[in-house]
């Protein structure tokens, strides 16, 4: 059949699901089948181009929206490349679709330097063809001006790694290149090295970092596969600036990527994985902006901050790494914000000794140690995340010396950095005045505020601190221990505000000797007593609704304030007090349910516990209830936790989970609890 047996139109349409083998047959027929498969440069030759992933258009990263004159020439240029350069071969592969691209002239191999065939890489490159190869023999080569590559060519050092030196300056012009076996320095005229341009390189088994850029350096680092180096993927310090983009940098000895000594930089859109210690180390006023990489199967933390640094860490992929998904101590103080923190062996987020940081709107869940594991002492503010199902506490919350400092042999000591510790503290940072909350006003206390905690192995939140923590408007659900447990706080733990429902123990546990501030928060359907406390406080103006056992309990020698709240409770007591439990109980709502037991039940031996102006209502069915929570309204009112639904965002019902967890976070610590 011809060309014109149909219209132009109907015969792109088939050929556009040809493939390009098929192309090439099509091609060879006639020369009007050739200009009819030639037409199809913006649609399927499009495809085809764009088809392999790591096919990029010509103009990208720079203009990744820009068209290429022609897709066909593109294609053309990948697929030459990739039998080249992966093969490794003297000329491309036939194949049927080679009649698509005319045929080439063999590859030549030109020796450069003494000895060889050119003196000089720039008269070597003026008689080099596409796709030859350039290979420098032992020595250093210097090139006072630009070396301009503006065809594909590979330049190729030749002996072991170090025995070949180039100082040059070198611009891709071209589609393509390689550059193998080759140290890159700048030329001796240039003091410092401000662009780097490296794209679609294969750099692997460095015994040093892959990438080390220092000294002011910027540029481009796109689209490279960084592997199996003895130090850091990429190494960016004294000041270097560079946009490390789409690269995947995996299995080396070391972390992945490493910014330190006011090193900076936009790290975007990588992949991270296999390397044997942090993802990404962030230390000595390192600095960088760190968003949508993928951080995943790390044998070490994600994401460390460390040794009084920053970043900004958003949009980020974190998951299945062996310690912390993010680990910040020492003086780290980032904005993690944004980030899906999910599926670790050890804790999602670890806020270590002197550790700060805002971490906000994060989703952590599904790991094997706490949801965040934090010390109060290090004034770290955790708000609006979504924090669920993992294995042990929602939030743990402890203040006691961090022993994780020191690094276990073989685990990344910190030797290599000695040259960017002086001069490393906040003052000579050039962006230290650069907006932070922390930087803004002072801060005093801890706060968790405006979390989701939910359906965690253990407690909801675990406090065991001796300094004051603020707990403002979380929804506490469906945990499989109790809401919040507070187990030592010498200073005053502020609860205010919160929803604290469904959860399989007590919606609120304070033990002897603590201080708490209870304050306008919702506790309903707890498993067990709505609040159980042995400590000392305020509890005031809550809604204690529907618990399975007690309203509210008070042993030992506890000594509350507890008034103008509203209790409740269908199967025991409303108010409970016991032993030598003191205080006041008064002006206090009181519901009696189904139970035929008192509403409330004065057993405490203390002459000081006084009760007075309570008022004391029989209702025998729940709905009434309901019904007497509206002046005020049910506190608080939190989407997700509303009385009598116990159910999640997505409408599902909640289910118990029996599992319990043992008390105590691995002696208090962290489950790892070094950086590294």
């Amino acid at each position: 059949m011809e060309p014109i047996d149909l219209p132009a139109e109907l015969w792109r349409l088939i050929l556009s699901h040809l493939r390009l083998p098929e192309l090439g047959r099509c091609s060879a027929v006639c020369r009007a089948w050739r200009q009819l498969v030639l037409s199809l440069d913006r649609t399927r030759w499009r495809q085809l181009c764009l088809g392999v992933l790591q096919h990029r258009p010509p103009s990208w990263p720079n203009r990744p929206a820009a068209e290429p004159p022609s897709w066909r020439d593109a294609c053309k240029q990948h697929y030459l490349a990739s039998k080249t350069w992966t093969r490794n071969m003297q000329d491309p592969e036939s194949s049927t679709c080679l009649s698509l691209f005319r045929r080439r002239k063999g590859r030549r191999r030109l020796c450069v330097g003494t000895g060889g065939d050119f003196s000089s890489l720039r008269a070597a490159l003026a008689a080099a063809g596409p796709y030859d190869r350039l290979v420098l023999l032992p020595g250093v080569h210097e090139e006072q001006s630009e070396v301009l590559l503006k065809m594909p060519v590979e330049l190729v050092g030749q002996g072991g790694l170090g025995d070949v030196v180039l100082r040059a300056r070198v611009d891709q012009h071209g589609p393509t290149a390689r550059l193998c076996n080759l140290v890159l320095l700048p030329p001796h005229s240039s003091s410092l090295l401000y662009k780097v341009i490296m794209l679609r390189n294969d750099i692997h088994h460095c015994k040093a970092s892959g990438i080390f850029l220092r000294l002011s350096a910027g540029g481009l680092i796109a689209d490279n596969s960084i592997h199996s180096n003895g130090e850091a993927g990429v190494d960016i310090r004294k000041g270097a600036n560079p946009l490390v983009l789409c690269n995947k940098i995996h299995s080396g000895l070391r972390s992945g990527i490493v910014v330190v000594g006011n090193g900076k930089g936009i790290i975007r859109s990588n992949q991270i994985y296999g390397n044997k210690e942090a993802g990404i180390y962030i230390l000595y006023n390192g600095n960088p902006a760190v968003s949508g990489n993928h951080i995943f199967q790390g044998l070490a933390a994600g994401i460390a901050v460390n040794k009084n640094r920053r970043g900004h860490i958003t949009g980020n992929v974190i998951c299945e790494n062996q310690w912390g998904g993010v680990d910040i101590r020492h003086g780290g103080n980032p904005i993690l914000r944004s980030n899906l923190i999910s599926c670790g062996y050890s804790d999602g987020v670890v806020v270590g000794e002197r550790g700060k940081g805002l971490i906000e709107g994060n989703a952590i869940y599904g790991n094997k140690g706490c949801g965040v594991w934090m010390m109060s002492s290090s004034l770290p503010h955790l708000i609006n995340n979504q924090i669920s199902h993992n294995s042990i506490y929602g939030v743990a919350v402890f203040c006691c010396k961090d022993n994780a400092g020191d690094y276990p042999p073989g685990q990344g000591g910190i030797e290599s950095f000695q040259e960017d510790r002086e001069g490393s503290g906040v003052e000579n940072d050039p962006d230290s005045e650069e907006e932070h909350p922390a930087a803004q006003c002072p801060i005093s206390v801890a706060l968790v505020e405006l979390n989701s905690i939910s359906h965690n192995g253990a407690a909801g939140l675990h406090v065991k601190s001796s300094e004051a923590l603020n707990i403002f408007a979380n929804m506490i659900h469906a945990n499989s221990d109790g809401g919040v447990s507070v187990l030592q706080s010498s200073q005053l733990t502020c609860i205010a505000n919160n929803s604290i429902s469904c959860n399989s123990r007590a919606g609120v546990l304070v033990e002897a000797e603590c201080q708490v501030e209870l304050r306008g928060n919702g506790v309903y359907e707890n498993g067990s007593h709505g609040i159980v406390s042995k400590g000392e406080g305020i509890i005031t103006e809550n809604d204690i609704i529907d618990n399975h056992q007690c309203g509210l309990q008070l042993l030992q020698a506890a000594h509350m304030k507890v008034t103008k709240n509203r209790i409740q409770s269908f199967r025991d007591y409303g108010i409970a007090l016991f032993d030598e439990a003191k205080g006041l109980v008064q002006e206090n709502l009181i519901f009696q349910g189904r139970s035929k037991k008192s509403i409330l039940r004065p057993i405490s031996n203390a002459e000081d516990c006084v009760i007075q102006n309570n008022v004391l209502l029989s209702f025998k069915k729940r709905f009434d209830t309901e019904c007497m929570l509206t002046s005020p309204s049910a506190r608080p009112h939190i989407e997700g936790g509303a009385l009598g639904s116990c159910t999640v965002a997505g409408g599902q019902r909640v289910s118990s989970v029996s599992t319990r967890v043992d008390e105590g976070c691995h002696k208090h610590g962290s489950v790892f609890c070094t950086v590294l």
